[in-house]
């Protein structure tokens, strides 16, 4: 990694400043200074005496806080029922549940892509604490780390379905 030269950060600090934020949808400079930050592209004279300016600010720095306040409540509600609804099956298995482990070292390998990410059957050997398990193989040989049940999945016995053919 580069290090950031202090002669950059201004720089940096300027670009975040004037681009507006996904959870407040306003820009921090605007919110820190309540006023759009000057660009190359909005430089305008503005005839504001040092009291107008301060009057604006104490009536309008308030607003725009709270504003920002209700679009971060929004943004974190529909953040969460995001997640809420990835994360939504979260299946708790008992101890001699056959489960399907997800090896995540392939998740991001292109060399075996064919190769199946899920490994298993296991048995669920012990509940460790809240989501984590400690699995067995079929042979009865026990895994030394725990494993988190969002790696795991419920193994169903593919001999268990009928096939139909219709014609």
């Amino acid at each position: 990694m580069v290090p950031l030269r202090p002669v950059k950060v201004p720089g940096v600090l300027f670009a975040y400043r004037t681009k507006k934020n996904d959870s407040t949808k306003l820009k921090p400079g605007y919110l820190i200074y309540g006023r759009e930050m000057k660009t190359l592209l909005n430089l305008e004279d503005e005839n504001v005496t040092i009291t107008q300016r301060v009057n604006s600010l104490m009536e309008d720095l308030p607003n725009i806080r709270s504003q920002a306040k209700e679009n971060i409540e929004k943004s974190q509600e529909k953040q969460k029922k995001y997640h809420d609804k990835k994360y939504k099956t979260k299946k708790n298995f008992q101890i001699g549940d056959k489960v399907l482990y997800y090896d995540v070292a392939k998740e991001k390998q292109w060399s075996g892509k064919l190769e199946e990410k899920w490994k298993g059957p296991y048995y669920i050997h012990e509940i460790i604490s809240k989501g984590s398990y400690k699995i067995k193989t079929m042979e009865g040989r026990i895994q030394k780390m725990p494993i988190n049940g969002e790696l795991l999945k419920e193994y169903i016995n593919r001999s268990s379905f009928k096939v139909i053919i219709r014609i």
